[in-house]
């Protein structure tokens, strides 16, 4: 099983060192076409690139490879007020993510067996999320004890970093193998079944406060984490494609009406030593390592306008707020809203859409890190997950726009693409109970003066992220008569 693993690594580190998405992790759209319709196509075939977006509607014999290009911009700042105690407020600037722009390729091959069966082979990058704030400058030294860094002082007197990241680095990659099967059952009805192979590789790390021997009489800071943990998993989807029978309503002919519908299961992934290392260390329990890929159950229609005008509805439901791992982190099931408009012509093939869905991240309620109970546990969780969701897995973009085309270069192929463009989100969580907590153990715990012990409730931290997103997505399509 790890050569398995090493050999799906290899096919897309290879091209990629991170991918961002937009619904939550996952990607709007697989494919030029339907990333340019704003993710749409549940009921609207569009040949091989229809795998994993209702295989009951690939068709012909057609071959399409390419990929997406992502430049992502992410900033990150956390503010810490201690002024009540006789401290001040950090100030803090955004640090801007340092991950680079990223590749990832798409595959997709569809064969038609005969006049109603069809199946195929598909190969797609289809979730992922990450950053990279190493270069945030780390701070040492208590000042409540005056201590300064040492091999034998608690976490070395290490105080966070100037813009509050940590030093945090994320990734998380997702490559999905498909065989899609699609079998007509009559001249209206067609069902199709997928099942599907998918490969996960997550890695997380921040700075601790951790030193380790240079090897020269002095030491060094070492960030936490255990490299990257990889895992496979087996998971199906279900399609139905249906072209509803010409109708009238209220003497107005309705024509060219088709409909569809797709199922997901969930995907159980495990990546070990990952999130229970990096919650553990934040003193964090009961959290496991399973970061499971949500199911979803999809609906969508296209209506032909004209000969050459279509427009497509999709609506998708996933089950973020279930899934392992996601769950725990507080994350939110999500309503997706996709509308697709595509103008064909004989040389030119036009294509837009626009997607919305509000972020499965929503602010966890949080209070005072010390009650008349003492240590308030569930307080403290909430702004550790407020922090850990908005500094290391920033899944904020809601509105997303999009624009593409497709240009006929012979009779048998075609070259596609897709712009996605999601434009600047802001979120604000509240995160004060985390800066409370490390403020009294920093003051002596227990053994805090009087001042701090009185006034720490009004200490104050709050995270903010900023977020958006372009994307550039190409296809070369061939089809074979």
């Amino acid at each position: 099983m790890k050569h398995i693993k090493s050999i799906g690594a290899m096919s897309i580190l290879l091209y990629t060192s991170t991918l961002f998405a937009t619904n939550g992790d996952y990607l709007i759209g697989l494919g030029p076409k339907s990333r340019a319709l704003g993710g749409a196509g549940i009921a609207y075939s569009l040949g091989a690139e229809s795998a994993l977006v209702n295989p009951s509607l690939i068709e012909g014999k057609r071959v399409m490879f390419g990929g997406s290009y992502f430049m992502p911009n992410v900033k990150f700042k956390s503010s810490v007020d201690t002024s009540a105690i006789g401290g001040a407020n950090s100030n803090p600037s955004y640090e801007d993510n340092d991950k680079l722009d990223s590749f990832i390729p798409e595959v997709a091959i569809s064969y038609q067996l005969d006049k109603n069966t069809a199946w195929g082979i598909g190969m797609f990058g289809i979730a992922g999320m990450g950053v990279d704030y190493h270069k945030d400058q780390p701070f040492y030294g208590n000042p409540f004890a005056g201590h300064k860094p040492s091999l034998v002082t608690p976490q070395n007197e290490y105080i966070g970093t100037k813009n509050g990241t940590n030093q945090l680095t994320t990734s998380l990659q997702i490559m999905s193998f498909a065989i899609p099967y699609a079998k007509r059952i009559n001249d209206k009805l067609r069902i199709g079944i997928v099942p599907v192979l998918q490969y996960g590789a997550l890695s997380m790390s921040f700075n601790s406060g951790a030193y380790q021997s240079d090897g020269k009489g002095g030491s060094h800071n070492v960030s936490s984490g255990t490299g990257s943990s990889e895992d496979l998993g087996i998971g199906l989807q279900l399609g139905v494609g249906y072209d509803v029978p010409d109708f009238e309503i209220k003497k107005v002919d309705v024509k060219h009406l088709a409909l569809g519908m797709v199922i997901k299961t969930p995907i159980k992934m495990t990546y070990e030593h990952q999130l229970t290392d990096a919650t553990q260390a934040f003193g964090l329990q009961g959290f496991s390592d399973k970061l499971s890929q949500p199911g979803e159950i999809g609906v969508g229609l296209a209506y032909k306008l004209s000969k050459d005008k279509t427009i497509l509805f999709d609506y998708k439901y996933i089950l973020w707020g279930s899934a392992d791992g996601y769950e725990d982190f507080g994350w939110q099931n999500q309503n997706v809203f996709a509308l697709g408009f595509e103008k064909k012509g004989w040389q030119w093939t036009w294509r837009m859409g626009y997607n919305y869905a509000k972020s499965p991240i929503r602010e966890l309620k949080t209070g005072p890190a010390f009650d008349q109970n003492g240590f308030n546990y569930k307080n403290y969780k909430n702004a550790v997950l407020n922090y850990f969701n908005l500094a290391g897995f920033p899944a904020i973009p809601e509105h997303h726009f999009t624009f593409g085309g497709g240009k006929r270069i012979s009779q048998h192929t075609s070259f596609d693409f897709a712009v996605v463009y999601s434009p600047v989100a802001n979120r604000d969580f509240d995160t004060s109970a985390l800066a409370q907590a490390q403020t009294a153990n920093m003051a002596g715990g227990k053994n805090m003066p009087s001042a701090v012990a009185q006034n720490l409730g009004k200490v104050s931290s709050v995270s903010s992220v900023e977020h958006n997103q372009l994307s550039v997505t190409v296809g070369l399509n061939i089809k074979y008569y």
